[in-house]
């Protein structure tokens, strides 16, 4: 029975600690977490775990065992009759694999043999037993010399027994957990960067001010939102390293996620309209076709808002299927967004090409290639992550895993996604002709001659209007041509 309950440690480790302080019962009798020592990551302390029981009921007392996870073989010694034992009882006490003095405490072995290597194992990190006999802090500390994933496992003989008990993982740089701590210092490189590229981008902004489009304003500030959300999300790992998770702490993060679900929202939105030709093709969409995609924005943002705090509050373990209840509505809006995109995509380009609008069409073919290569990238790294993984053993990704997460699963798609947008936003800066480029029609001219261009068009307008209309199944009679009727005079110009 107890080597079963030994075992179960191993198969429930892919959930990793969320927050520094954790709690062990009769219902979840082990927890581990990485761990840094001072040498690896600096702090004002010495990293250390310690335990406070709070809740004592219907047995003698438990068995505590802190490991490094590594050294989990270690744990258990085996009998001359084959059988492993695994706490110190009165019948192992018989067999001499202990002695009274370390009765109820788990049992060690120092060495082992490796039969792959063919040399004797010895432990990485000291292995730490007691036995709990009162509610209380435990009187000790179990210090941290070495990085690595440690484990904390309470046991009872007493299957009736009822215990509670707050694990701390106390690292040596603050409250946050030892998976997220890389966090900080990358979140912060990153707010640079967006700064960085804001300054640049507002530099064009002021330069070409008088020559603005709608569009450029929109990705201006969307430039400042996007930076003030990478600034209050280094902000947030930063107040939890301090204040640990507490309850301003996790009202800090419903906040980020909202503001982290605005951006998914509105970059979805800009994707669309540029899709279908907001700012560079027309200087405005039709009134109705704008209210639908911001209608459709909206209601993305409040699905991302629902599911991104209900995951928050959801146990990370949990088999529950109440997650799906906003899972789904997001992917269904996420799927609508994608869909509507590509083919407005599809239909601006054939529109272009059929024109031979060979610049704006080299835009957009631009914009195509940028989102086909993002897309290459996030699965790239999928990949490659997976085939790294596969390549361990499951001791070694146990082992490893929680230092390399955070990258593929949060940070490494904030990064393609910095480097998308920053390379949108340059494609459609402020130009000397970005302004005639989006109110002009190009002639008809072959790729050797592409400077002369027909201001106003409206026959093209109009026809491709009303193709943009279909995608969201509109039938309004105001097109943009309509709109600029009243001053629209067909004429030709050259550059």
């Amino acid at each position: 029975m107890i080597g079963l309950q030994l075992i179960a440690v191993f198969s429930a480790l892919a959930g990793l600690v969320y927050g520094n302080k954790e709690s062990l019962s009769e219902k979840d009798n082990q927890i581990c977490s990485g761990m840094y020592s001072k040498a690896d990551w600096g702090g004002k302390v010495d990293p250390y775990i310690a335990l406070s029981f709070k809740e004592l009921r219907d047995t003698e007392g438990l068995s505590v065992v802190i490991f490094d996870f590594k050294d989990y073989q270690h744990l258990g010694v085996s009998a001359s009759d084959g059988e492993k034992y695994y706490i110190c009882d009165q019948k192992a006490i018989d067999l001499g694999l202990c002695n009274s003095t370390s009765e109820n405490q788990y049992l060690v072995t120092e060495t082992l043999y490796d039969p792959d290597t063919q040399e004797n194992k010895t432990l990485s990190a000291p292995i730490t037993s007691f036995y709990q006999t009162s509610e209380g802090k435990w009187d000790s500390k179990y210090p941290i010399r070495s990085t690595g994933y440690y484990c904390v496992v309470a046991y009872s003989q007493d299957e009736t027994a009822k215990f509670s008990a707050t694990v701390n993982f106390r690292n040596a740089f603050g409250q946050l957990p030892a998976a997220e701590i890389n966090k900080l210092p990358l979140y912060g490189l990153l707010a640079i960067f967006y700064v960085v590229a804001m300054a640049l981008y507002s530099f064009a902004f002021w330069k070409h001010k008088h020559e603005l489009l709608p569009l450029q304003k929109y990705l201006l500030a969307f430039f400042v939102f996007l930076t003030a959300e990478q600034i209050f999300i280094w902000a947030y790992y930063d107040l939890k390293n301090e204040k640990g998770d507490t309850a301003g702490t996790k009202v800090y993060m419903v906040f980020v996620s909202m503001l982290s679900s605005g951006k998914i929202s509105f970059s979805l939105f800009l994707l669309l309209v540029i899709a279908f030709g907001y700012g560079v093709v027309y200087p405005k969409l039709n009134k109705k076709l704008m209210r639908r995609c911001q209608a459709l924005a909206v209601v993305n943002f409040a699905l991302s808002v629902a599911y991104l705090i209900q995951n928050y509050l959801t146990n990370p373990e949990t088999t529950s299927l109440l997650p799906l209840i906003t899972l789904l509505p997001l992917m269904i809006s996420v799927a609508l967004f994608y869909f509507l995109i590509m083919r407005s995509l599809s239909r601006i380009l054939r529109y272009l090409q059929e024109q031979r609008q060979v610049v704006k069409l080299k835009m957009y073919r631009r914009l195509l290639a940028t989102i086909s290569i993002s897309l290459l990238v996030l699965v790239a790294g999928l990949v490659v992550s997976s085939f790294v993984f596969l390549g361990m053993n499951s001791i070694e990704m146990i082992e490893q895993h929680w230092r390399t997460r955070f990258f593929f699963v949060d940070f490494w798609p904030s990064l393609v996604y910095y480097f998308v947008f920053v390379t949108v936003a340059f494609f459609w800066r402020p130009t000397d002709t970005s302004y005639m480029l989006a109110c002009s029609q190009q002639l008809p001219t072959d790729p050797e001659n592409v400077a002369d261009f027909d201001l106003d068009d409206l026959h093209s307008l109009e026809e491709h209007t009303s193709q943009i209309d279909d995608d969201l199944n509109f039938s309004d009679d105001e097109t943009p041509a309509d709109e600029n009727r009243h001053d629209s005079h067909p004429q030709k110009t050259s550059t």
